[in-house]
């Protein structure tokens, strides 16, 4: 990502966009989320976040009239209740409107980074506007952040540990957001974000197949209705 920063194709103009993306995508979507999750059911947590591509498509029809179409709609729609038959399998936990309303709120901070970010990527590269817009966001939650990091007991985390750390930092933050914009600069948002509702189906695959979760009816249903969807919406 340095490499990109210092390459970068950003000009005098995009500088206040991209601090708006770095506060959308970083700052305030982690915060909010992880904020949500603590006063809210998982299961609740799960669909509000999930319907940050639901967000992002209505923003982008509202600001930039990208086209949506019965089929898209109906991917779409399919695609959340799949997400939805797939997370309230097993929720548990008291919900709280607090904790909804942080989530919801995490939901929107996704969307406005995905598209408001679209426009910027027309004349910057993707890796230029992550690398700032990551950085910016991680400057922003240092205020919160460091004084967690007091009671962290570092010398006892093990090298399996640090290797989370690392894939927790790396890939699912810095390199899951360069793919995410180098998806956004070749296509339409609504065909991108429909993948969001993938992300609860392989992590539940996941923990099926390593024996965390037991397959049922629900999950099963779920898993054909994302696919489905993704499948119908990117036919259209």
């Amino acid at each position: 990502m340095a490499m990109g920063a210092l390459r970068s194709t950003l000009g005098p103009r995009d500088w206040g966009v991209v601090v708006l993306l770095g506060l959308f995508g970083n700052t305030l979507f982690h915060s909010l989320l992880v904020m949500g999750v603590h006063r809210t059911s998982p299961g609740h947590a799960a669909i509000l976040v999930a319907l940050s591509p639901v967000l992002a498509v209505l923003l982008a029809r509202l600001l930039y009239g990208e086209p949506v179409g019965a089929r898209r709609t109906g991917g779409i729609a399919l695609g959340f209740l799949g997400v939805v038959l797939i997370v309230m399998r097993a929720s548990h936990g008291a919900a709280s409107t607090l904790g909804d309303l942080l989530s919801l709120g995490a939901s929107l901070s996704w969307a406005l980074y995905t598209v408001v970010g679209k426009r910027l990527l027309v004349r910057a590269t993707p890796l230029a506007v992550t690398t700032w817009a990551t950085l910016i966001g991680v400057v922003a939650l240092l205020p919160f952040g460091v004084p967690g990091l007091r009671d962290v007991r570092w010398s006892a985390l093990t090298g399996g540990q640090w290797l989370l750390l690392a894939y927790l930092s790396a890939g699912t933050i810095a390199l899951a957001n360069l793919l995410w914009y180098m998806a956004l600069a070749r296509t339409a948002i609504a065909r991108v974000v429909l993948f969001s509702f993938l992300i609860p189906l392989i992590a539940t695959t996941i923990a099926v197949l390593a024996g965390q979760e037991t397959l049922t009816l629900s999950l099963a249903l779920g898993a054909v209705a994302v696919l489905g969807g993704v499948a119908l919406a990117h036919r259209a």
